[in-house]
């Protein structure tokens, strides 16, 4: 079931209550509150579509075990040059793994960038096949968007894909399922420093470690899908000062599959 249908049909049934308290059908005061309760439950389900930290249509992982300390950095929207690359060689500085969520036409682009990933060790998931609203497709794009971009990063890799992070981890019902049919899990985050909008190294870093707590899955970009046009110079600077302030706080980065075990 789509959440744009439910959507549509309860503000549909508002204005029918609503006209029909009006013209002395039905109780001004009972047209009125069926209405109001009818918007009051699209908009909850609207929300529980868009924020990421719940798994009400489906089980997301949002973040590990908070026994454990460690924290896994996620990058999306990629692979993107030259940002992808620099961030690599960063990574391979501060001998971290991370998790990187491509874009299947992004990567299907640059498939250097794509072995490039795997060869340092990295995990490579799935973002999207292109980044759309997943929300608004129909099943079949919906369907479509996702086995594309599996197709294209498992033909790359040689390797199967496990997770998958809906662009702006937005899902429902259908996303779930659609995800299910896949053999995808669903990961969203639980730290998120809004690192695409630029807003200076030093408060992506603050976000970041003010936020940190053992199990989180960060969220991070080093591309711009679907634009690719916005600079990741910001991103590649933080991410370097984020694991050595989180290090000396005793934090072990880890992939998410390995936050998982």
């Amino acid at each position: 079931m789509r959440i744009v249908y439910i959507i549509i049909f309860c503000a549909l049934l508002s204005t029918i209550l609503l006209w029909l308290g009006r013209f002395g059908k039905l109780r001004k005061r009972y047209a009125a509150g069926a209405a109001l309760a009818s918007i009051l439950l699209a908009s909850t389900l609207l929300l529980l579509a868009v924020l990421p930290g719940n798994s009400f249509y489906g089980p997301v992982l949002t973040h590990g075990s908070a026994a454990k300390k460690q924290i896994a950095l996620t990058f999306d929207d990629g692979p993107y040059p030259p940002y992808t690359q620099q961030l690599l060689k960063v990574l391979a500085e501060k001998q971290v793994h991370a998790t990187f969520f491509m874009v299947g036409e992004n990567a299907a682009k640059h498939p250097e960038i794509v072995r490039a990933v795997q060869a340092a060790g990295h995990e490579i998931a799935l973002h999207a096949g292109k980044h759309q609203d997943l929300l608004k497709l129909d099943a079949s794009e919906l369907a479509a968007n996702i086995a594309s971009g599996k197709s294209t990063l498992e033909g790359l890799t040689g390797r199967k894909l496990r997770y998958m992070r809906p662009p702006h981890g937005f899902k429902d019902w259908q996303v779930m399922q659609a995800l299910e049919g896949a053999g995808l899990q669903a990961v969203n985050w639980s730290v998120i420093p809004r690192d695409w909008t630029n807003p200076g190294v030093q408060r992506i870093v603050d976000r970041v470690c003010f936020a940190a707590e053992p199990g989180a899955i960060v969220l991070l970009h080093d591309g711009d899908s679907p634009k690719n046009a916005a600079p990741r110079e910001q991103t590649v600077a933080a991410v370097g000062l984020i694991i050595d302030q989180l290090r000396e706080e005793k934090y072990e980065f880890v992939t998410v599959s390995e936050m998982e075990k």
